[in-house]
């Protein structure tokens, strides 16, 4: 029966498993947990509760903070707080300059020079419309767009506000920095656009309702006992008067009284309808308007301004006379 020998490990195994060992070891040593707890002393079996750290080496560490807070003090009032205040005193002078060139005689021929520079040496184009700041900002700051244009807005704000240049750098502190100010300013202009657009869907929806009216067959006389007059003292009525209707159950509208109301309430009245009425493509609203005014033979008047496709003055003869009823057009609203 053989039992079979144990053979033992020769020199050259035990000299590549060492090896191995040291390999593995030099790995584990600069595993980054390891080398942390090393570095500070630990070991990766401590728990929270262990409280046999040496103070000494706690309030190394901890003065090694405290320097780096003292470093960061100091970047701030080097770099951050005199440098802020630096910039404040830098656009003080840039506005001080554009003020300089908008009041001088040779206004236009100054930015007219700026941007022939922006487009020859920069190849930065500029229109003669672009704001006035914004091309001195572009002219001074060629290589830097957007802080061209947030320098611009800022003291687009402080011409606005009637500051003097030696007053700007406080204001701009004061105001809370240069992007707070910017950041004001444009929501302030998305507002008045905003703004702007509903007051344009409103005279909209005001000239397609003239324009109908031209055209309506629906024409009522109506007593003045039944129109009930809400306009006090000597402000301004609309200009419509509201039916107050009863819907029946067989779908019939029993008039029952007309309101006339003030002119401030009836832009209301109108500023509600034309947001759900009308589209806000504005452009292509107006060209629907433009073939109803020329179906319904509109010239003047029932809406239609001067500068309007097809205003002709009140008393010149028609250079389109109106089609006949057959072909007329109505201009949905919505």
């Amino acid at each position: 029966m053989n039992t079979g020998t144990m053979q033992t490990p020769t020199a050259d195994a035990s000299v590549g498993t060492e090896n191995q060992l040291l390999k593995s070891s030099a790995v584990d040593d600069l595993a980054f947990g390891l080398l942390m707890n090393r570095t500070l002393g630990g070991s990766d079996s401590r728990r929270p509760s262990d409280k046999s750290a040496n103070e000494l080496d706690v309030e190394i560490i901890l003065s090694q903070g405290k320097n780096l807070t003292k470093m960061n003090d100091q970047y701030v009032e080097t770099y951050v707080v005199r440098g802020t205040k630096e910039l404040y005193a830098l656009l003080g002078a840039i506005y001080s300059y554009a003020l300089q060139i908008n009041e001088s005689p040779l206004r236009d021929h100054i930015l007219q020079r700026m941007r022939e520079i922006l487009q020859d040496v920069h190849e930065i184009k500029t229109q003669a419309n672009t704001p006035w700041l914004t091309t001195v900002l572009r002219f001074i700051i060629p290589t830097d767009r957007q802080t061209a244009y947030n320098y611009s807005k800022v003291l687009q704000v402080a011409q606005e506000e009637n500051l003097a240049a030696a007053e700007l750098p406080n204001y701009i502190k004061e105001r809370g920095g240069i992007a707070k100010i910017t950041s004001t300013k444009d929501d302030a202009a998305e507002k008045k656009a905003v703004k702007k657009h509903k007051e344009d869907k409103t005279l909209m929806l005001r000239k397609i309702l003239l324009a109908n009216a031209k055209g309506s067959e629906t024409v009522l006389q109506v007593p003045e006992k039944y129109v009930l007059n809400t306009v006090e003292g000597d402000k301004k009525a609309g200009t419509f008067e509201y039916a107050i209707c009863v819907k029946t159950a067989d779908n019939e509208r029993r008039v029952v009284r007309f309101v006339q109301v003030p002119e401030a309430l009836e832009k209301q009245l109108l500023t509600v309808v034309a947001e759900s009425t009308v589209s806000d493509d504005l452009a292509d609203t107006k060209a629907k308007l433009d073939i109803l005014r020329q179906h319904m033979g509109i010239t003047s008047g029932w809406g239609m301004e001067p500068g309007d496709v097809g205003y002709q003055p009140p008393g010149m003869p028609s250079l389109n006379p109106p089609p006949s009823s057959s072909t007329r057009a109505t201009t949905a609203i919505a």
